[in-house]
């Protein structure tokens, strides 16, 4: 008898005195509370806007989660231009350049701002339908980055204040 309740005692030691952690977890710091997503872009007629909301949707916020004045506000600036090369007579090189300027704030005020920015290039022939379904893909891929790096520094970046919901 006693040597079973040396035994439970010595195990239940070993199982509280595990010093384990793990190095990443899943759930991120502000995860009670919803970050309110706001993106602002001057083209109207692209999916640019919705797609980066959905990436941050899905990278920050969880189901279930409270109402906060947290807030992300991003800017869309988006740029196509020629590099100068054609590859044959028929198609050229163009570039997408696209900058994303970004502010975090709470209820006192602003926690983080800056910008990130990426370019691609894609090929441009004389196939209308060739052209945008290249410049959509080109756009969505390069913004499907920078939205995942905007997440990871909101995500990981430690604040000089307390952050208020």
């Amino acid at each position: 008898m006693i040597k079973k309740k040396f035994a439970l005692i010595v195990i239940i030691l070993l199982i509280q005195s595990c010093a384990f952690k793990p190095l990443y977890q899943k759930s991120n710091f502000y995860h009670p509370y919803k970050i309110h997503i706001v993106v602002k872009s001057k083209d109207r007629y692209e999916n640019n806007v919705s797609f980066i909301k959905d990436t941050l949707n899905q990278r920050i916020n969880k189901k279930n989660s409270k109402n906060s004045s947290l807030r992300l506000v991003v800017s869309l600036n988006r740029n196509v231009f020629g590099m100068g090369i054609n590859k044959d007579l028929s198609s050229d090189a163009r570039m997408i350049k696209i900058e994303l300027n970004y502010k975090f704030s709470d209820k006192k005020g602003k926690l983080i701002d800056g910008s990130i920015s990426g370019s691609a290039s894609f090929n441009y022939t004389t196939n209308n339908y060739a052209n945008i379904v290249s410049v959509e893909d080109t756009s969505e891929k390069l913004l499907k980055s920078l939205s995942n790096d905007i997440a990871d520094i909101i995500l990981t970046k430690s604040f000089k204040r307390e952050v208020r919901p």
